[in-house]
């Protein structure tokens, strides 16, 4: 948690003038604000959210952490940005065995509106930016403000390349402008490029905590949870389900009078008819695993760049096929795959 809280606020600094000013207004899993989570810049006004949230995913499902008993735990994380060397790429995790950040969250509806009304601002055509129609879990995925923060699906492998290539310029611009240095000028020692880029399956596999051996990098894959009733209209609408919100609340007491235990993981859970889900869920769901990554596993299928290839399992997959070691395979967008990207900084060689 102190790593994550470290992350957070260099963020909230890492830019000066009017691109990201403070954590506040920095988007994160405690803050989703008026600033993109994977660029730092500015949000358009025309891909703002909501003003609320709506119950995100955390705040729903209560994990009861202290009872998990996980003796398991990573070597202490060596920082590259320790001596401010290396300066952070926006909303990403340092990840030791992969050599290589990796970003905290999938990539998420957000963030894609972001990517493509500034594109087609560009020239770019829209119909070669906007997810597959035929390939989201419900017809109005992408567009409705309810899945804001939920992962972006339905995009082809080119898609998610172009995404991260598109995301390098914007990133080492804003980099190399915080420092006052031309983008023409790339031999300049303080010349800073950051690379995105679909992360390798053993980059993913390191991520997840492969080393230690568990199936689902802990020993905890579930907890006791308890829910909250006041989220029952928000159950409602995940869930898909017709009954009356009253009756849902009252379902959700009940349930929790029986001290149930749920997957931590967003899969295809046992679980009563208010939490299953049409849809991958909030990007930000916790618990984090031991690098401070959201929803590795489960949720969103994740791309990765042996292409044909995902991780993680998704909201439609068994618990069983969520392992680290296990692979999806695809031919095209999905409904139930995502992606999140991978990121190397680097100076000019002396």
């Amino acid at each position: 948690m102190k790593q994550l809280l470290r992350y957070g606020f260099f963020l909230g600094t890492l830019f000066s003038g009017c691109t990201v000013y403070n954590a506040a207004t920095t988007p994160s899993s405690y803050q989703p604000g008026l600033y993109s989570a994977t660029t730092g810049q500015r949000l358009l006004s025309d891909s703002l959210p909501a003003s609320s949230v709506q119950w995100p995913d955390y705040r729903v499902l209560r994990f009861e952490h202290k009872a998990c008993t996980d003796t398991f735990r990573l070597p202490e994380l060596h920082e590259p940005f320790r001596s401010m060397k290396s300066p952070y790429p926006p909303g990403a995790v340092w990840v030791d065995n992969a050599n290589a950040w990796l970003d905290e969250a999938e990539i998420s509806n957000q963030e894609w509106r972001q990517y493509e009304l500034q594109q087609v601002k560009a020239g770019v055509p829209a119909a070669a930016l906007a997810p597959s129609a035929a390939a989201q879990p419900v017809p109005d995925y992408y567009t409705n403000r309810f899945y804001t923060y939920y992962p972006v699906v339905g995009i082809s492998y080119e898609q998610a390349q172009a995404f991260c290539k598109w995301r390098s310029q914007v990133v080492t611009a804003l980099l190399n402008q915080r420092n006052h240095v031309a983008l023409a000028d790339s031999l300049n020692p303080a010349y800073v490029r950051c690379r995105y880029r679909l992360p390798t399956e053993r980059e993913w596999e390191a991520a997840a905590a492969l080393q230690s051996k568990l199936p689902f990098g802990t020993a905890c894959p579930t907890l006791p949870v308890q829910l909250v009733p006041a989220a029952a209209a928000y159950l409602r609408q995940r869930s898909g389900s017709t009954k009356p919100v009253a009756e849902i609340q009252a379902d959700i007491i009940a349930y929790n009078k029986t001290r149930p235990t749920l997957a931590v993981i967003t899969c295809a859970r046992e679980a009563p008819y208010f939490l299953r889900s049409q849809t991958p869920g909030y990007v930000y769901q916790r618990p984090v695993n031991y690098y401070g990554l959201y929803q590795l596993l489960g949720n969103a299928a994740e791309l990765v760049q042996e292409k044909g290839v995902t991780k993680g399992g998704s909201y439609r997959d068994a618990l069983s096929d969520c392992r680290i070691a296990a692979r999806g395979t695809y031919a095209g967008p999905a409904p139930h795959i995502g992606f999140r990207a991978a990121a190397t900084v680097s100076r000019p060689t002396p």
